[in-house]
């Protein structure tokens, strides 16, 4: 499956990507995703069974799911000797 797909729940991504093949417009795959709609339900709502979310290129930069603590203690490890 392309990257650009991977954020969006499986059955949506897999739809996308067949129309993909098939050679759909831009402006069909658009319509599919469902807009504004689709997006706040994956990024206001926290609902991944039918909305996305949109990320841009820092989100190859993360590599594993830290607690809000052990963010904080990396970053002031070296102001707090």
């Amino acid at each position: 499956m392309p990257a650009y797909y991977r954020s969006l729940p499986g059955a949506l991504a897999n739809k996308l990507v067949e129309m993909d093949k098939t050679g759909a417009t831009n402006e069909e795959l658009g319509k599919m995703m469902g807009g504004f709609a689709n997006l706040r339900k994956g990024m206001l709502d926290s609902d991944m069974e039918n909305g996305y979310v949109s990320v841009g290129n820092g989100i190859s930069d993360i590599h594993e799911i830290k607690s809000a603590k052990d963010i904080i203690d990396e970053m002031t490890k070296d102001y707090c000797k």
